[in-house]
């Protein structure tokens, strides 16, 4: 049986998180800036001031018996180069592209799904330690025309990866059956010379760890039970963050299931039913980005078809896009099965100017109060779309616009007063977006 299961949808998400963006070509800029999530370098890279970071850690609380034990498994993405080289007819140049006929060959990094298990007693005394080691390889793949002339080859070639993974459970004091649980993960190989595309050949590329727990429960470090919140304040989580993963509706605090992701995620993520395969962009619109594909020129198409393989893969599936999934998508909720119905919302406070007939407002009422462009309002999150509602409940914002959707919903852009770099997200428009029933009008400065 496999434990990890339930997280697996979520978890291949997060393991292709920007693997290629839209329009999927090899030569779009945003696919030549690659892996922003989860990246794992080697020490030394690190250490010379990138930074990026070396290791990652995830801590967790974990209720059980004396006799549990844990299973761990650390996946990531082992960077491959896929070098295109023309033959000379004495020698092979690399090239950025090679057409032979009607396939062109292209100059791109793949990656490699690596997965690292291992297994610890709750009860061990000491650190569980595990090595990764995965060796160098290359692979040479001739090249030859319809009539069987030699014109290349592809050389994929991976560099060895090493590092080391430790896990280890502390007792929490006066709590005999609760646990911290630390696993950490740290990169020791060598680096590529060259810019941050030749250290990414030794890095971890989008890091993720499952953990599941044989006779125990993992606490949520978002919403603990009562009495795991004061131990829930010491964990430490170092670039990356442990949610809970399967059946809310048994226990929405606690599962024996845990995704340690490094982009943000709430308890209990789950993929959309209704997403017929994945984007590479785990906050995809499916509909849309079917569209989006389906509006490429021919050329587009054949580039990303010889980009990469999942590449090939969503311009077949958009190419299959029908009416019949139009209809599919189009107007649906994007809710997994199992989530808990959603619970009405509360009655937003009426808009004095709601009966104009204006096609946009600059202003919402809250509470009697105007709110505005400029207006100081406290956040208060309601509807848990992600961690950010977490991280920024009862933090002081400036408002920068009023919005208001084709459904007439108004929607109220801010800007984080305490956030370093609010006057640069203003400059290029970057705004959190909360309904007005979510923000307090406030006079503090």
């Amino acid at each position: 049986m496999n434990h990890f299961a339930p997280a697996l949808d979520v978890a291949n998400a997060v393991l292709y998180e920007g693997y290629i963006l839209y329009p999927y070509t090899a030569s779009a800029g945003k696919n030549r800036i690659r892996w922003q999530f989860g990246v794992i370098v080697p020490r030394a890279y690190a250490s010379s001031g990138t930074g990026e970071p070396a290791h990652a850690q995830t801590e967790v609380l974990l209720e059980c018996e004396h006799d549990a034990h844990v299973d761990a498994l650390v996946r990531f993405l082992h960077v491959e180069r896929r070098q295109v080289e023309a033959y000379s007819g004495s020698s092979f140049e690399p090239v950025e592209s090679l057409a032979i006929g009607s396939r062109t060959y292209l100059t791109f990094d793949e990656g490699v799904e690596r997965e690292v298990p291992l297994s610890f007693p709750v009860s061990a005394a000491e650190k569980t330690a595990v090595p990764i080691a995965f060796a160098a390889d290359e692979k040479v793949e001739p090249i030859r025309d319809e009539r069987d002339v030699l014109r290349g080859r592809v050389v994929r070639r991976r560099w060895s990866l090493h590092g080391v993974i430790t896990l280890e459970c502390e007792p929490v004091a006066d709590r005999p059956a609760l646990r911290k649980l630390r696993i950490r993960i740290e990169n020791q190989s060598g680096v590529v010379p060259g810019e941050r595309s030749s250290a990414l050949r030794t890095a971890f590329v989008s890091s993720h760890t499952l953990l599941h727990a044989h006779g125990g429960w993992f606490y949520s470090a978002f919403d603990p039970p009562e009495d795991g919140v004061e131990a829930g304040a010491t964990l430490v989580n170092r670039h990356t963050w442990p949610v809970l993963v399967g059946d809310q509706r048994v226990d929405s605090r606690r599962s024996p299931l845990v995704l340690s992701s490094p982009i943000i995620l709430y308890d209990f993520p789950a993929v959309a039913a209704q997403s017929g395969g994945d984007t590479c962009d785990a906050t995809e619109v499916d509909e849309l980005m079917m569209l989006s594909v389906l509006s490429l020129s021919d050329h587009e198409r054949s580039e990303a078809r010889a980009t990469d393989p999942r590449a090939r893969a969503i311009i077949e599936r958009a190419e299959r896009f029908g009416p019949d999934e139009l209809r599919r998508l189009h107007g649906t909720l994007l809710q997994a099965k199992h989530d808990p119905p959603r619970q009405p919302d509360p009655p937003r406070q009426p808009d004095p100017f709601g009966a104009l007939d204006l096609p946009a407002m600059d202003c919402v009422f809250v509470n009697g109060s105007k709110v505005g462009r400029g207006s100081l309002v406290r956040l208060h999150p309601k509807r848990r779309a992600d961690v950010w509602d977490f991280f920024l409940d009862g933090k002081v914002a400036t408002v920068r616009a009023i919005h208001q959707d084709v459904e007439n919903q108004m929607y109220v852009a801010v800007t984080v007063d305490d956030d370093p770099a609010s006057d640069l997200h203003d400059w290029y428009g970057r705004s959190f977006f909360f309904y007005p029933d979510e923000v307090e009008p406030c006079k503090c400065s």
